[in-house]
């Protein structure tokens, strides 16, 4: 109880959400606070549990958390999964359980879980399984932010098995979950048949557990406070990543500033032998090569002497939209926004009575632009554009009839291309309203 006022204290915070699944550790917690609020008057608690839906016992287990929290005066907020996953269920349902509670949580509040000992000593063993380095081996901490929300996690130094003492001395109730005593799950393997083995040779295994994961965790936290000034040397304004001094630089170093620059992104950290391919697949491919590392729903892509983050598309080269009624929207795929008829945008010849205005997102061969002499491949025209490959694709391309007129935003074509007729040509002005600009150096970006 003493590291829960403590914490209390140091945070100077009165609200405080508990995720409460039923199960002992929770439990615990769930008592503990109602206890301090005792003292404090001011604490506010609240509690959240969240029914997965994967147990029969499920909606009994609901019922259960609802009598404590009402014979106890605590509010409480329900929720449900109703997702079904096949693969890496316990990530996933971890995932989507604490999208749930964040959602919940005020401002003010501080979420508490009841992570134990136990629960860290596990979570360094997965670590080792998956080849995890420092970052990974820095186990759950104690306390961390989430964008402006904290979580906080008071029993983490303290075994499961004091926890049950305390529960059994109090005579409280709580839920048993027996599919933890499922060995099919990694977690469950480590907490049954590999921890109380260690535990009997090495009494004191698990505290060193903990001491190594505050040890990662603290050579981490050096290790990003060096890298987060270093890399300024590095980010561009675009937040792309420049490596043209890569090559005068250890490999060390430029994979940590690799892996520092794809934190910042906000994504699951990708592997070791990821990072490794990206310093030697992408960084050190040929300079003509246009590789590409998928992170999900994310690329990791190489542009001139930098590295770019950027979101998949999906291909639309093969999309025809026409434009029939110009005095409306026209919306484009891809979230790439809407082209509209104003007097602010770019000026081009205006179309034919008889021609079909249509947008096409792929173009193959020479074409002659106005300002130019001589034809050109369409790709030299991109490059000296600054417009890295996978922008090629999702700029609209305006055809009247088959007739290539513009790269909207980017080039007019030459209309005597295709056209002997000297006669003045009306003109019409097109904006192109999305989240593509240019920056400094004209180079078309994603936002």
């Amino acid at each position: 109880m003493y590291l829960i006022k403590k914490i209390i204290l140091k945070n100077k915070k009165n609200f405080f959400l508990i995720a409460y699944s039923g199960g002992i550790d929770s439990t615990v917690l769930l008592y503990k606070m109602i206890k301090i609020k005792k003292n404090y008057p001011k604490i506010q608690i609240r509690a959240i549990h969240i029914n997965h839906n994967i147990q029969s016992s499920s909606n009994q287990w609901e019922e259960h958390c609802i009598e404590v929290c009402q014979h106890s005066h605590v509010p409480l907020i329900l929720e449900k999964i109703n997702t079904k996953f096949k693969k890496n269920v316990e990530e996933k349902l971890r995932i989507e359980r604490y999208k749930i509670i964040f959602n919940h949580l005020m401002p003010d509040e501080i979420l508490l879980t009841g992570h134990h000992l136990n629960d860290q000593c596990e979570t360094l063993i997965l670590s080792l399984k998956r080849g995890s380095g420092p970052t990974g081996l820095s186990g759950i901490y104690s306390e961390r932010f989430f964008g402006q929300k904290k979580i906080v996690r008071p029993f983490l130094k303290i075994k499961k098995k004091e926890l049950e003492q305390w529960a059994n001395h109090k005579k409280i109730k709580w839920i048993e979950d027996f599919s933890n005593l499922n060995i099919n799950y990694d977690r469950n393997f480590i907490r049954h048949k590999i921890i109380p083995i260690l535990e009997k040779r090495w009494p004191f295994f698990l505290k060193n557990c903990s001491r190594t994961a505050m040890i990662c965790s603290e050579e981490t936290k050096l290790k990003n406070i060096l890298l987060k000034e270093k890399i300024k040397n590095f980010i561009n304004c675009d937040t792309s990543l420049n490596f043209s001094f890569f090559k005068n630089m250890k490999k060390e170093i430029c994979t940590a500033l690799i892996r520092y620059w794809i934190s910042l992104k906000n994504i699951k950290m990708p592997s070791y032998k990821l990072i490794e391919c990206i310093y030697n697949e992408i960084i050190f491919s040929k300079t003509d090569a246009n590789p590409k590392i998928i992170i999900k729903k994310n690329e990791i892509r190489r542009y001139k002497n930098s590295l770019y983050f950027i979101k998949t598309q999906k291909n639309i080269n093969n999309r025809l939209i026409f434009w029939h009624n110009q005095n409306k929207k026209l919306f484009l795929p891809n979230n790439l926004g809407y082209l509209i008829q104003n007097n602010k945008g770019f000026v081009l010849p205006a179309p034919k009575k008889n021609e079909l205005i249509n947008i096409r997102f792929q173009f193959e061969g020479k074409i002659l632009i106005i300002g130019r002499e001589k034809r050109r491949k369409i790709k030299k025209i991109w490059q000296e554009c600054n417009i890295p490959p996978w922008l090629r694709t999702q700029i609209p391309l305006l055809f009247y009839n088959n007739h290539f007129i513009s790269a909207i935003g980017v080039f007019v074509i030459n209309r005597e291309m295709y056209s002997r007729e000297t006669e003045i040509q009306k003109k019409w002005i097109i904006s192109w309203i999305s989240d593509i600009e240019i920056n400094s150096n004209n180079l078309f970006l994603f936002h």
